[in-house]
């Protein structure tokens, strides 16, 4: 037996699933213990939307339906006169009278169903401390501020436009240069000599780029010029470049709404995370079998 405390990815992603799977589970399921359909807790500002042999279902019963098989999103309301919601009521009727027949049945009271029973009851409690968890942490208060925190830390909001000429030796390097100090065209010459095919037929052209994104030999030569400025000849693994800077400018912020939902799932998943990790070194959780260590192979 061990102790095992560390929180492990799976069981976030586990989390999460539930969270956005369920969205609101708050349709009516026995407990263990129940004998029957448990539909007398009060729903304030929820109408009931049929009643069957006493059990009532509620409007966001269907809703809840709807959101979990994807038909709509978490922002949609939908009413009776909605098709959707039509469809998705009868199924819960369907449900309902399927669970109301296992009642009478007495089905509940085997062992297999219990078991069942006692785990969607905790599939539910543990998708309701997420829902809860997530209505806390991740508003939009809570998103824009880490929009605007990652703003201010950027550090790559600066982009060179550049080009350049490729060629296999130094000396080839040193004559391309010249030319250009004598008052050569770049793009002329890149055309004719630059032995860069992809750039060549453009020119040289490079286009915008940020130091982060481009190899670092390149950039770090062109983000030490000013706009205008040819470098000397200078060595890659690809050969000797000659490189010009054509224009600077700021790279575009995206905009708030543009990157939200993503923001908002690196929020969530950062969220539960946090939470299962601080749950794991709260509780004494013990594996009731030795794992055995694979062995190591000796090299050939």
């Amino acid at each position: 037996m061990r102790t095992f405390n560390n929180p492990e990815r799976s069981l976030i992603m586990f989390s999460l699933t539930l969270c956005l799977t369920f969205g609101g589970c708050t349709q009516d399921v026995p407990s263990p213990n129940d004998s029957t359909i448990n539909t007398d807790v009060v729903r304030m500002g929820d109408d009931i939307v049929a009643t069957i042999d006493g059990t009532n279902i509620y409007q966001s019963d269907v809703q809840n339906a709807a959101l979990a098989k994807g038909l709509i999103d978490p922002e949609t309301s939908i009413t009776p006169q909605d098709p959707v919601f039509r469809r998705q009521l009868d199924e819960l009727i369907d449900r309902r009278l399927l669970a109301l027949e296992a009642l009478r049945l007495s089905l509940d009271q085997n062992d297999e169903t219990r078991r069942r029973l006692a785990a969607s009851r905790e599939l539910i409690l543990s998708n309701i401390v997420v829902e809860n968890l997530l209505k806390e942490k991740v508003t939009d208060e809570s998103l824009k501020r880490m929009y605007d925190e990652q703003s201010a830390l950027r550090t790559d909001m600066k982009q060179v436009r550049a080009r350049h000429i490729l060629v296999d030796s130094a000396e080839k390097a040193k004559e391309v240069y010249d030319l250009l100090a004598n008052g050569g065209d770049f793009s002329t010459l890149a055309k004719q000599i630059s032995i860069d095919n992809s750039t060549r037929d453009l020119g040289g052209d490079l286009s915008y780029f940020t130091k982060a994104s481009m190899d670092a030999e390149i950039a770090d030569t062109a983000f030490a010029l000013k706009k205008g400025e040819i470098s000397k000849p200078f060595k890659t693994d690809r050969g000797w470049h000659v490189l010009e800077v054509v224009a600077m400018r700021a790279t575009p912020q995206p905009a708030f709404a543009d990157i939200k939902p993503e923001i908002k799932s690196f929020m969530t998943y950062d969220e539960i995370g946090k939470k299962l990790k601080s749950l794991r070194s709260e509780s004494q959780i013990d594996l009731n079998f030795e794992e055995e260590m694979p062995e190591t192979q000796d090299g050939p």
